[in-house]
């Protein structure tokens, strides 16, 4: 038996991955868990946009996720999750943004990444409900999105289908490790590997369970749902501050916050307002939308920008960590699954794939 801790879509990826390999598995989720990162994600899949330079390991990590994303596109079982196959829009409102954009493409051509400048006219001829004030915008294909609600939903039901089960408890406070029987809220549960998936919590957990530390904080971010009535954009659209995808449902979900806020799960009139202004100048009568949900989530940000996803081991070979993806949760979760299913199954690693592993802290 494997045993996942955490039930975001990072850790119901693995599940669904394990059970896919025919490995048992149980998930085990708590309610100190309840605001996980994917509870407030867009769900943008765009590898070459969220790429910053000196990041050439995670690039190409979230590139061969996105791979993996794409291959699922004519996949029936993957059919209801909310998986478009559209592309984005970087949105240019001033000169400032202007330049921005234009060393955006110099960096995308760089790294063999093909986007196109379009003028006013030519944006306005893609996206014609944007409102009137913007210059200009850069046109990148294949950079999309899928829906973390639907996908949510879809694995949960996936890993029932295939003999997995998700247990959720009111607290997962401490692991306790004693040959192959771990201790969790005092339930003493047979395990062959333990999976460490809980996003920002997980540093605090291994941090009492084990004594060992990792450069890890909670960032927190909020994303608004509102129904926008009928379709007004087939592209993903990226401002300065925030980005918006449209679902097939005609909802719009719009996000970017990030606060250092610790833990906090409140949602706070200076997050809205943050969303609300960013969005008031660029959409054509948003007042007349309707306001479905405010999400909040934790996001778990690592030090050097990079998730953790390896074997601890200063403990054991046998407690594999799979953390630490801050706002790529649902870009990484297919890789992260993957490798994380070699390590269980006990495959060779690469060199490639350790760079990202605990060891990189000398633990």
């Amino acid at each position: 038996m494997n045993i996942v801790i955490g039930a975001g879509i990072v850790g119901l990826f693995i599940g669904y991955r394990l059970l896919k390999k025919g490995e048992k598995v149980k998930i085990f989720d708590a309610k100190d868990l309840s605001i996980a990162a994917s509870k407030a994600s867009v769900g943008m899949l765009a590898p070459m946009i969220e790429a910053k330079p000196k990041e050439s390991e995670l690039l190409e990590l979230m590139i061969n996720s996105k791979k993996i994303w794409d291959n699922r596109y004519n996949k029936k079982e993957f059919k209801k999750i909310g998986l478009k196959k559209n592309s984005s829009l970087l949105i240019a409102e001033n000169n400032d943004d202007m330049e921005r954009l234009k060393f955006k493409r110099k960096f995308f051509n760089e790294l063999g990444f093909n986007s196109e400048f379009l003028n006013k006219k030519q944006t306005e001829e893609i996206e014609p409900e944007l409102n009137s004030n913007f210059l200009g915008s850069l046109f990148c294909e294949n950079q999309n999105q899928v829906d973390p609600i639907k996908l949510r939903k879809f694995l949960i039901s996936q890993i029932n289908l295939l003999g997995g089960k998700i247990f959720n408890i009111n607290s997962i406070k401490k692991i306790k490790i004693k040959k192959n029987l771990i201790e969790l809220d005092k339930e003493k549960i047979q395990a062959r590997k333990i999976i460490i998936a809980c996003g920002a919590w997980s540093g605090e957990l291994i941090n009492r369970s084990f004594n060992v530390s990792f450069p890890i904080r909670p960032i927190k971010g909020i994303s608004m749902l509102v129904d926008a009535g009928r379709e007004l954009f087939k592209n993903n659209l990226w401002f300065r501050n925030i980005y918006v995808a449209q679902r097939d449902n005609n909802i719009l979900s719009i996000g970017a916050t990030e606060q250092e806020r610790g833990f906090d799960k409140n949602i706070r009139m200076d997050e809205v307002y943050y969303l609300t202004k960013n969005i008031w100048e660029s959409f054509i009568d948003l007042e007349s939308m309707k306001l479905i949900d405010i999400k909040c989530g934790i996001r778990p940000g690592v030090i050097d920008g990079y998730p953790i996803i390896g074997t601890l081991d200063k403990i054991s070979k046998n407690v594999i960590c799979a953390f630490g993806h801050y706002r790529h949760g649902l870009l990484l979760a297919p890789i992260t699954a993957n490798i994380v299913s070699d390590y269980v199954l006990e495959k060779k690693i690469d060199k490639k794939t350790k760079f990202f592993s605990p060891q990189r802290f000398n633990l």
